[in-house]
């Protein structure tokens, strides 16, 4: 059986993403620095953790606190993460938990967070196998403050969500 060309450069360019968008989702990514988002920075963004999904699931939930520190109002727009091809933020809303297409408001001055149970954000479509001890990049952008780079650590299934310590 002979396989057409393009079909064999198709697959090449299909394994060559797949895994360049795995190796983005396990390195860290450098912090923007809050003063060059905006004039409404900082957003802070703290805690943020990856359990690691129960095989055979191919998606993942991210956690993390967001700090408002200033006196304006944002929204938190979109999560991206190189560790899937699809993010969903989920929120709760009247006491249901709810897909955000436009993503929550933080009023100024406010904390939002992200916990086991509550609002999550889902990794889809996992480009690979995701475990503890691995890290995973997330992208949040806001509306106001822009792009803030976090790298979030895998734990375990049933695992403790590590601890904060807080803000500064």
């Amino acid at each position: 059986m002979r396989i057409p060309l393009p079909a064999v450069f198709g697959a090449g360019a299909v394994v060559v993403l797949g895994a360049a968008g795995l190796i983005r989702g396990a390195q860290p990514l450098p912090a923007a620095s809050a003063g060059s988002s905006s004039p409404t920075a900082p957003i802070v963004v703290a805690g943020a953790y990856v359990r690691a999904p129960a095989p055979p699931t191919d998606a993942a939930a991210a956690y993390f606190t967001v700090y408002n520190t200033t006196g304006t109002a944002d929204r938190l727009e979109t999560v991206v993460s190189g560790a899937g091809a699809e993010t969903v933020l989920h929120v709760e809303a009247h006491g249901a938990m709810v897909v955000s297409a436009a993503g929550p408001v933080l009023p100024p001055h406010s904390t939002l967070v992200f916990k086991t149970g509550a609002s999550h954000v889902m990794i889809e479509k996992l480009f690979g196998t995701v475990k503890a001890g691995q890290s995973v990049s997330l992208e949040l952008t806001f509306e106001k403050a822009g792009i803030v780079n976090v790298t979030a650590p895998v734990i375990a299934l049933g695992a403790p969500a590590p601890t904060t310590g807080g803000h500064s």
